[in-house]
């Protein structure tokens, strides 16, 4: 229950510290005159305030909710499991451990396909092209990408320079597929915008295309997630 307490300790002086602000009294209980510019200073922090209490109390009749079903003696295992069983598939889902699927966009980076030499090798692709076409997605929201097959999660930009990418232990040359799961309308939309790195790669004569998909199946990524250094905070 100690958690619990501290969770309505922080609810309860959040409020305080907000109902203070709005109210424009200080902590002394004197009326302060503010002038323009620290009225609006002082709006703008009630705002966010408001924000950040309102935030905390949805979680904390979220939390609230799990603690008196397991305080209460809650018995019914089944349902238990179920909940726990959920929050598994979604952060397995988050990491990219699950196989899914949904709409999105699938990108083809290749090299020039006629190559002249005085072009140099900037009608190749290379491994910083991947890099950034792979942000432009993240930009747009893309939730999940692929790029070959290969899964990609949060430390595993294997990538090297010459005529290839290594990506989980795996050499890869172009022709690049990469695949995102996301809003296609707002993938496709952004990643054909003047001003993406995806856009600017056809001025070097390299072949771009991007396409919209009703529905992308990705398999998961079958690497080990490793951490050295991060643990859990102390309570």
């Amino acid at each position: 229950m100690k958690n619990n307490e501290a969770t309505i300790f922080v609810f309860i002086a959040s409020i305080i510290i907000g109902l203070l602000i709005s109210m424009n009294i200080g902590f002394e209980g004197k009326n302060n005159l503010l002038d323009v510019k620290q009225y609006n200073e002082a709006y703008n922090e009630r705002t966010k305030l408001y924000s950040e209490i309102s935030n905390l109390k949805a979680e904390y009749y979220k939390v609230n909710e799990k603690l008196k079903k397991y305080d209460s003696g809650y018995n019914e295992t089944d349902e238990v499991k179920k909940q726990i069983n959920a929050e598994v598939d979604n952060n397995n889902i988050i990491l990219g451990k699950s196989d899914v699927e949904g709409p999105g966009v699938k990108i083809t980076l290749d090299d020039a396909e006629v190559y002249d030499p005085e072009g140099g090798s900037g009608q190749l692709i290379h491994d910083v092209d991947v890099v950034q076409v792979l942000n432009d997605l993240k930009n747009a929201g893309a939730e999940a990408i692929t790029v070959n097959g290969e899964r990609i999660v949060y430390n595993n930009y294997g990538f090297c320079g010459g005529p290839y990418i290594e990506l989980n232990g795996i050499k890869i040359v172009a022709p690049f597929y990469i695949s995102a799961i996301g809003n296609e309308e707002v993938l496709y939309n952004y990643l054909t915008l003047e001003e993406t790195y995806t856009t600017g790669l056809k001025a070097r004569d390299v072949r771009v295309s991007v396409a919209k998909m009703d529905n992308i199946t990705m398999l998961e990524y079958n690497g080990i997630i490793k951490y050295n250094y991060m643990g859990l905070a102390k309570k």
